[in-house]
């Protein structure tokens, strides 16, 4: 596979799946996903868990980046966002210790980047969430792809955070990259000017948003075309502790741009009426300034390559549904 990164940007990035309460491996979807990122030879790929899981963790090949729960509790006891309970009497302390942990971890092993990644990503499909999506995503490198264009973007513009977009809410846009908030699969460069990590909740928000409110130009980018769905059929994960009280908490923090309303939708699984909150449209505020234009150019040119080969993949296989439909109809 021909990447848009050189072998010395691969090897500067480590790949870090921030993982709890998901004890065996199939439970931890993205394991699946892992294979795909050999040829990429990234810094490492590591399991980011709690050392308080450790009895119970099923392990593979990769290694586990244990940090220590005490640590992990001071950590959050400064970086908390719930107004209503501490640290200590949280049901659990959320992904945040995790992500900061991770990136202090790229950070003692000299790399310039981190891809977080949470651990039940199910399926990664592009330019769109179609089964076709499927097939060229996997086609083409699958999650070594996604880690090659979102590293690209990272290195040729001024995002912080550069993500891949959840397809539940994905916006059907023609274009490489635009401002927004990544989530689950993302790329953010550490070192100097990193912002530490907050929460409980909507941890990955609250990040966008410091480095929106930073001096200078740093911003935060997903890519349209790059997909991901997420299981949520496990138990475990935050999804045990989510409540109303995650959008409040939010909105506290940035009224002018988060709004709490009842919403309903199916992107968390359960597609029942739920408190939850609204991004403004302009809350994110940084334009991307392209920072290395042939990178950026030969991102823009692979990816107007592979919409291409969807596209007609696409519509090969919806003519074949049509024909099967009018002949089982004749």
């Amino acid at each position: 596979m021909k990447y848009l990164t050189t072998a010395a940007q691969r090897k500067g990035l480590l790949v870090a799946i921030i993982s709890g309460g998901r004890p065996t491996l199939a439970e931890r979807k993205t394991a699946r996903w892992l294979d795909t990122m050999k040829l990429f030879k990234p810094a490492g790929i590591v399991w980011v868990v709690d050392r308080k899981d450790e009895p119970t963790y099923q392990t593979d090949e990769h290694e586990i980046c244990w940090y220590e729960h005490d640590w992990a509790l001071e950590y959050a006891k400064a970086h908390w966002t719930d107004v209503q309970l501490k640290p200590e009497e949280a049901k659990a302390l959320g992904g945040f210790p995790g992500r900061e942990w991770a990136c202090l971890e790229a950070e003692r092993r000299g790399c310039w980047g981190v891809l977080q990644l949470d651990d039940n990503i199910c399926d990664l499909r592009m330019p769109r969430g179609a089964a076709s999506g499927a097939r060229i995503a996997r086609q083409h490198g699958a999650l070594g792809m996604y880690a090659d264009f979102l590293s690209a973007m990272a290195l040729s513009t001024n995002g912080r955070m550069v993500g891949a977009n959840l397809n539940s809410v994905a916006q059907d846009r023609p274009v490489l990259i635009r401002q927004g908030f990544p989530y689950s699969l993302f790329v953010e460069k550490v070192g100097a000017g990193r912002e530490n990590w907050h929460g409980p909740f909507e941890d990955d928000i609250i990040q966008a948003f410091q480095y929106q409110a930073q001096g200078g130009n740093a911003t935060t980018a997903v890519m349209p075309a790059l997909r991901y769905m997420k299981d949520s059929s496990t138990k475990g994960g935050l999804r045990t502790i989510y409540d109303h009280t995650r959008s409040v908490q939010l909105a506290r923090m940035f009224p002018e741009n988060a709004k709490v309303m009842i919403k309903k939708s199916f992107s968390n699984g359960k597609g029942t009426p739920r408190v939850f909150h609204k991004m403004s449209t302009t809350a994110l505020k940084k334009p991307i300034i392209v920072t290395d234009r042939r990178l950026f150019n030969r991102a823009k040119r692979k990816m107007e390559d592979l919409v291409t080969e969807w596209h007609a993949a696409h519509m090969a296989a919806t003519e074949e549904k049509i024909r099967k439909r009018v002949e089982a109809g004749a």
